[in-house]
């Protein structure tokens, strides 16, 4: 009996109605519960059939423990304008509620107002309308007792066989439209959490008929689109949404032809996020209830036109090739768990030179330490013996003998480097001048590259003399002031940036050192005017052995040692570069509390 044409704002739980009113005074009128026309009508009904003074319907919601009137009929409070709602609203009397929860028939109580059986307090509404007899006719559907029809008359009344037949059916009716009605709103209920749900998962979510074009969109999705709402995606083809999402040239090369498999993929944006893209098919049966916005109301099923072999035909092929289903495409923000990933993998990776470098350590510096020694010897014999000196210079033994030291010196500062980067010394916190740290370490850099200067004037500049050329100058921020961290390690990522930096010039040259105080933080940064550093080098160039130096000039250990510290250290090291432009190395120390102080 439910009218399915009428679509109705919902009602409550348990089928309470939501309070209505009919005057147009009323800015904000109530919406009417599924299904209550219906019962309006039956209850009208109920009063012409029966010629019964008041006839109404009581729900009853279990879960809640609690009752409402539906609907109702013949009370002297709806003769007033705007009273409906106030008596929708208004629960029905306890003994009334008893009763129909107790009903398993039909049941007629004599005197209600009246006896002791039936007193006015227990029955207010019925008592003030002079009601004196009732007849509850229960509503039970699938076992469960839904409500009461309940029938009033003002003077007592037998009820005949075929009366209790009339109503017992009108009850039927009555039962079934408000079963009828509380199944639609559990459909709708479900719905709508659904549909809240599912605008509430945080990764972007679209689902994509078989011509690649969206059907439906969540919060996210569309957010992340630039969109205002889910509902202007609808419509938008997948090559057109990943160019917003992720650029151009990734929706070029993912957004191709699929053959409705499940797959995932990662995907880096023009933004440089990632992103992990999944893409599960979706059935296009009849009964998966999956139609697509394009095609709906034009004929046409989802198995229509390009989509699945589920919508075939018999006048198709049996031998049709099988079409692309719809696709349901999840992606999630992974940048952070990617850098995570790769951090893990870093330690992985420096533990395990670190096992390397504790064994070559051991079984190299030995040799390298006995050729050293042979070779300074034979330097010595050369020079003691005039004729075998005469012969060196001839055949350029000196030369030969002083690479010889040279590269073995080399080869042990490789091992040390390795040593140190892979080394889990625990950083110290001690008061710490940053500004005082800097000056000295710069002026031991200005010291070197002046004796750089006088060996290039007497023409004995080792390899990399032209360090002589190298201004210095230092912009210290006064604010930066005292921080608790470890000095030895602060020198030592000091010492290797100002290396890296000069050694990058290559030529004349200027580094300038600063310091800012930056919050919670202080940075220290290392700037070069040399040709900068391109960026396919750029991301690598923490990476220990990894260098941009000439072979000879350097292990490339320096920037990876100094970023293993300044983790170490608390902080960070992070890199600026363009070519032409420079490079910008910064160190970001956080303000801590000296070790043995109270931190809070």
């Amino acid at each position: 009996m439910s009218d399915p044409t009428q679509r109705q704002p919902p009602a409550g739980r348990g089928g309470e109605p939501r309070a209505r009113a009919d005057t147009p005074a009323d800015p904000a009128p109530a919406p009417e519960p599924r299904g209550a026309r219906t019962l309006d009508a039956l209850v009208e009904l109920v009063r012409r059939v029966t010629r019964a003074d008041t006839a109404g319907v009581v729900g009853l919601s279990h879960d809640e423990g609690a009752a409402a009137w539906l609907a109702a009929s013949g009370f002297r409070a709806l003769a007033g304008a705007g009273r409906r709602g106030d008596f929708t609203t208004t629960k029905p009397g306890a003994g009334l509620v008893r009763h129909v929860a107790e009903a398993r028939s039909l049941v007629v109580l004599e005197g209600v107002g009246a006896s002791p059986e039936y007193t006015a307090e227990e029955f207010p509404l019925h008592a003030a309308e002079g009601v004196r007899t009732l007849a509850l006719a229960p509503l039970s559907a699938r076992g469960t007792t839904l409500g009461a029809l309940v029938v009033g008359f003002r003077s007592a009344h037998e009820f005949s066989a075929e009366e209790r037949e009339t109503l017992e059916g009108l009850a039927g009716m009555a039962a079934l439209a408000l079963d009828n009605a509380r199944l639609l709103e559990t459909v709708i209920t479900g719905k709508k959490i659904w549909e809240q749900t599912f605008d509430a998962i945080p990764d972007g979510i679209i689902v994509h008929d078989a011509a690649m074009i969206i059907t439906r969109s969540n919060a996210a999705a569309a957010e992340m689109m630039g969109l205002d709402a889910p509902s202007e995606a609808v419509g938008l083809s997948c090559a057109a949404a990943f160019a917003r999402l992720f650029g151009e040239r990734a929706a070029a090369y993912h957004m191709t032809h699929r053959t409705g498999t499940a797959t995932s993929f990662e995907i880096q944006a023009e933004d440089g996020r990632r992103y992990l893209v999944a893409v599960a098919p979706l059935s296009t049966s009849p009964e998966s209830g999956v139609e697509s916005a394009a095609t709906e109301g034009d004929g046409r099923g989802p198995g229509a036109g390009d989509s699945s072999g589920a919508g075939q035909t018999d006048s198709e092929p049996a031998d049709s090739e099988p079409r692309t289903s719809w696709s349901v495409i999840t992606w999630s923000d992974v940048t952070q768990l990617s850098d995570m990933q790769e951090q893990l993998s870093r330690s992985r990776r420096l533990a395990t030179v670190g096992q390397l470098a504790a064994g070559v350590a051991h079984e190299i510096n030995n040799p390298l330490a006995a050729i050293t020694t042979c070779a300074e010897a034979t330097q010595r014999d050369l020079r003691s013996l005039p004729e075998l000196a005469e012969t060196a210079r001839e055949r350029d033994w000196n030369f030969y003998l002083e690479e010889i030291v040279r590269q073995a010196l080399r080869c042990k500062a490789i091992t040390r480097g390795l040593l140190d980067l892979s080394r889990q010394r625990r950083a110290r916190r001690e008061p710490c001048d940053v500004n005082a740290v800097i000056e000295r370490t710069v002026k031991l850099f200005e010291e070197r590259t002046a004796a750089a200067a006088a060996a290039a004037a007497t023409n004995t500049a080792p390899p990399g003399g032209e360090t002589a050329r190298v201004r210095f100058s230092l912009s210290l921020d006064e604010a930066a002031g005292e921080v608790a961290t470890d000095e030895g390690m602060l020198r030592q990522i000091l010492d290797n940036l100002l290396t890296n930096a000069v050694d990058a010039l290559g030529g004349p040259g200027q580094v300038e050192v600063s310091t800012a105080s930056a919050g919670e933080r202080v940075r220290l940064e290392v700037a070069d005017t040399g040709p900068g550093i391109p960026p396919e080098m750029l991301v690598r160039i923490f990476e220990p052995f990894f260098t941009t130096k000439e072979a000879g000039r350097g292990s490339g250990l320096g920037l990876a040692i100094a970023t293993s510290l300044a983790e170490a250290l608390g902080g960070a090291l992070t890199v600026e570069s363009k070519p032409g432009a420079g490079s910008r190395f910064r160190l970001w120390l956080p303000r801590r509390a000296p070790e043995g102080r109270d931190e809070g």
